[in-house]
């Protein structure tokens, strides 16, 4: 495949720029970039980056100040096709591209499986987005298994299937990466004014979270929310991990203190990331705590920022439950979540941080007798005091302890005063290679 991008207005029009087969060009204000246009003063010094792969043309924004827009519509990262317009800073480009054909050689690949296309055509394109794109008749056949979903994402196999609904891994053919799809519950019960609400809700979410393109390294990325067929479908980063109830019960021994303490820094910083931008998450539990890694230096994702509260309140779930997710959550539910949900603060997450640890180093919930089934749960968590960490875990430091207990406090202003506060109080029981 060739490219040219075309100068089309500004101080540079007229210019171009021509790409190649595997070829990569970044545009902006430096010299010292391939597409250098000095005297655009209104570009970055590194604006956009078009790649050129045999099969598509993809542009990604590079953090720029100004913003980068494909046919007026401001973007992070788009497949390019002929006749795109992009305009960054105070200039404008038109896309022209076109597939190179090379004798006796098929430049055509299935994107699922990338076996080369028969010499002989016609074929059968995926997606208009993405040029030349072809499935072979396996993948197309294992596609229709699958739920709908944009042409761009091939769905490989299922994953699980959780309150909101199923999630399934699918490979993302425009960029070829993995990525997670969770397909939430349809429900009839919805207004449009209440499905618009959500989606505006997860878009705010994903500029909170990933400014510029870019996710802290311990919050799972959320990348796109589609709509199809009455269904909402949320593009999210695939861990290849397990969840921390999981990962821990999977070990041959009790997770250690070092460990333990390195697992809650970890949730902590994504915390303090979070709380920096104004959001609370609201959820914070084992299960969307997502581990890998080696016992002595696990890595930690963070998941699901408050997608249960978002979605039940504003598509129709109000009111109602599903079988096993309130089981599941109240174990680790603040006294002034159970309050007042609707008015949650930082600190109702630093509580169930340290429910969460607690769990981590005992598998019991910090309660005595807690059974999260039982109708006197939440009288017991606004009114018991928690069980002692050393009661359970004798060789436990009293200093780990007293750091525990301070996160459950019932008062929020008896809590530590920020996650970065927590987390910082942990450091002292890191083991040496934490």
């Amino acid at each position: 495949m060739e490219v040219v991008l075309r100068v089309t207005s500004g101080p540079h029009a007229g210019q171009e720029q021509f790409l190649s087969d595997r070829d990569s060009c970044v545009v902006g204000r430096s010299s010292q970039v391939r597409f250098s246009m000095h005297e655009d003063r209104l570009l970055s010094r590194e604006h956009f980056r078009v790649d050129l792969s045999p099969l598509h043309c993809t542009l990604e924004d590079m953090g720029s100040t100004n913003g980068t827009k494909v046919n007026g519509r401001r973007v992070d990262s788009s497949v390019l096709r002929n006749g795109d317009v992009i305009t960054a800073g105070d200039s404008a480009f038109v896309v022209q591209l076109e597939r190179k054909t090379e004798e006796g050689k098929s430049l055509i690949h299935c994107l699922g499986c990338g076996q080369p296309a028969p010499d002989v055509g016609p074929y059968t394109t995926l997606t208009d987005d993405i040029p030349g794109a072809w499935l072979c008749e396996p993948c197309s056949q294992r596609r229709k298994q699958f739920p709908t979903t944009d042409p761009d994402y091939l769905i490989e196999r299922r994953l699980g299937f959780g309150g909101m609904g199923e999630v399934y891994l699918a490979r993302q053919l425009s960029v070829n990466r993995q990525v997670a799809i969770k397909m939430m519950i349809p429900t009839g019960a919805a207004s449009a004014k209440a499905r618009d609400y959500f989606r505006r809700e997860m878009i705010i979410l994903k500029d909170l979270l990933m400014p510029s393109g870019q996710c802290h390294p311990n919050v799972v990325a959320f990348y796109d929310i589609l709509e199809i067929d009455g269904q909402f479908q949320l593009i999210m980063e695939y861990v290849a991990g397990k969840n921390a109830l999981q990962w821990a019960g999977g070990l041959s021994t009790p997770l250690s203190i070092g460990t333990t303490a390195r697992i809650g820094r970890l949730l902590l910083s994504a915390l303090e990331y979070a709380h920096s931008r104004g959001y609370v998450h609201r959820d914070i539990k084992p299960s969307n705590l997502l581990v890998m890694g080696p016992p002595q230096r696990p890595q930690v994702k963070l998941s699901d920022f408050g997608l249960a509260k978002n979605f039940r309140e504003n598509n129709g779930f109000i009111g109602l439950t599903h079988q096993g997710d309130i089981g599941g959550s109240v174990g680790f539910l603040s006294p002034d979540h159970i309050r007042d949900f609707r008015d949650i603060k930082e600190a109702a997450d630093i509580y169930s941080a340290g429910a969460t640890l607690y769990y981590l180093l005992t598998f019991q919930y910090p309660y005595l007798n807690f059974d999260p089934k039982r109708a006197d749960a939440y009288c017991i968590i606004l009114e018991n005091p928690a069980v002692p960490l050393r009661a359970l875990r004798p060789e436990a430091p009293e200093g780990l302890e007293r750091v525990l207990r301070k996160s459950l406090e019932k008062q929020p202003r008896d809590r530590w005063k920020s996650a970065a506060a927590m987390a910082e109080a942990l450091r002292p029981y890191l083991d040496n290679n934490g």
